[in-house]
């Protein structure tokens, strides 16, 4: 099935003629989304500029605009020979990847802490609310110092990273918002019959019974803590111990959930070709059906690549990865 959509590439907010191609790359692996796109012809000299901003969308038929990623241009590249230009560049992620983080947040949230590092770069934020300060992650290691030196030696898109791994949330550039809290858990249906390459991989390892045991320490209370996750399956349980220092009964339990959840996630993986859609993005959930018994599975989408060529079509190709079953400590 081949679907051509319309293509609209905006430049500091003006649309520009003659879009040959779109590519973007979006992930939701704490990393930017990137794009690529081939202009033909015109006058691109505003595309030269620093700090220029970038809005790629397609529509189906007659349909609204779906935005697909808004960035900065990091590289343009001249075809003298068939007057083409390449523009690729990053989300507006890019923003704080090039931040250095200067401040320490040892009274604030995490959610504080995304909230104020997005004001000051002129960014969105939806951001879900959470209540614990984030010295607390640092209990035992000298909150201030070593908020300190971690500010001083990452970009603030490495901090904002680092929390969401502590929360279980995910982050990332939504047009020019930035999103930090959970994954939707709503699915849509994947169809095999409607895509043009299906493959689904089973790591046997993982998923047999795991185990995750976290222990750990007070240096101030001289007391032991223990916190267990376990997940099901066939076959000898597979287990991992993990110490840390100084930390709370409730800290010890999230970090063995954590862990054996991020074990599970990789047990079953994907790949998938189609035609092209709007739907989907790279923090969706689907629901795999028609691959037959045994494979029909729960996935999340940790990849999308879409190619958007104005005469040839649209396709897109997705990265899986497997919804974890649920732990019990």
């Amino acid at each position: 099935m081949i679907r051509v959509p319309r293509l609209q590439v905006m430049v500091d907010g003006a649309a520009v003629e003659g879009v040959v191609t779109a590519d973007i790359f979006a992930t939701s692996l704490l990393s930017a989304d990137r794009f690529r796109v081939q202009l033909a012809g015109g006058d691109f000299g505003a595309l030269q500029r620093p700090g220029v901003r970038v809005m790629i969308a397609a529509a189906m038929a007659d349909e609204a605009w779906t935005p697909l990623v808004t960035g900065q241009v990091d590289s343009v590249s001249w075809d003298a020979a068939y007057r083409l230009l390449d523009v690729e560049g990053r989300d507006l992620s890019a923003v704080l990847m090039e931040t250095q983080a200067g401040e320490t947040f040892a009274n604030q949230t995490s959610s504080e802490i995304v909230t104020a590092v997005a004001a000051r770069n002129g960014l969105g934020a939806d951001v879900e609310a959470t209540d614990m300060p984030v010295g607390r992650y640092y209990q035992g290691q000298h909150d201030r110092m070593t908020l300190g030196q971690y500010a001083r030696a990452q970009t603030e898109w490495d901090l904002l990273a680092w929390l969401a791994g502590q929360e279980g949330f995910e982050l990332g550039m939504v047009g020019d918002r930035l999103s930090f809290g959970r994954r939707e858990t709503a699915e849509m249906v994947l169809e095999t019959a409607m895509c043009s390459a299906v493959e689904v991989q089973q790591q046997i390892g993982l998923s047999r019974p795991l185990r995750v045991t976290v222990r750990s320490w007070g240096t101030r209370t001289g007391k032991a803590i223990e916190a267990q996750a376990e997940v099901g399956g066939e076959g000898a349980v597979w287990s991992q111990a993990i110490v840390r220092p100084n930390l709370s009964s409730d800290e010890a339990e999230r970090l063995a959930q954590r862990t054996v959840a991020d074990l599970r996630r990789h047990a079953w993986t994907g790949q998938v070709s189609m035609p092209g859609e709007l739907a989907l993005t790279a923090r969706s959930r689907v629901a795999l059906s028609g691959a037959g018994d045994g494979w029909n599975r729960s996935f999340d989408v940790v990849g999308l690549d879409r190619h958007i060529d104005a005469r040839r079509g649209f396709t897109q190709h997705l990265t899986l990865q497997g919804v974890p079953d649920g732990a019990a400590t």
